[in-house]
């Protein structure tokens, strides 16, 4: 399994089993760094989180694993999942029927994403910025 390029150890590190409990298992392994009601990320995280793990779930064979590290207080919350399916995931050209939208959901939450091909697999992350978010919410006061 991967890291981050700095090679720090993840803050929280979850198992993904087949398990449709999976992601609300994934969201309460954060809980611990989204102590605070007006973290300006926390909302995001948690629903990136959801819709990343319940992907591993629906189209993995061998489930995956979910890190997150958070070096606060001026660098971004990164979450990476990591599974063994080599499909790149897209977001869809055309919105799906039923379902489909998770990297969607990902794409609208998140300060900046994508994919990084792995010799057996891909890790999908994600970034949120307290400080970005949060001038953002000052500047609008």
């Amino acid at each position: 399994m991967t890291s981050t390029d700095d090679g720090e150890e993840p803050d929280v590190r979850f198992r993904i089993h087949h398990d449709q409990r999976a992601a609300a298992g994934a969201r309460h392994e954060l809980d611990h760094l989204l102590t605070d009601p007006d973290d300006p990320i926390a909302d995001d995280v948690r629903l990136a989180t959801s819709e990343l793990v319940s992907n591993v779930v629906r189209h993995t064979d061998d489930g995956g694993e979910m890190r997150a590290w958070d070096p606060r207080p001026d660098v971004p919350l990164r979450l990476e999942v990591e599974d063994t399916d080599p499909a790149v995931p897209a977001i869809p050209a055309e919105q799906p029927g039923v379902g489909g939208l998770g990297l969607a959901i990902v794409d609208a939450v998140a300060d900046d994403w994508g994919v990084d091909e792995q010799p057996a697999g891909k890790v999908v992350w994600a970034e949120f910025d307290r400080e970005r978010r949060q001038a953002e919410i000052d500047s609008s006061d």
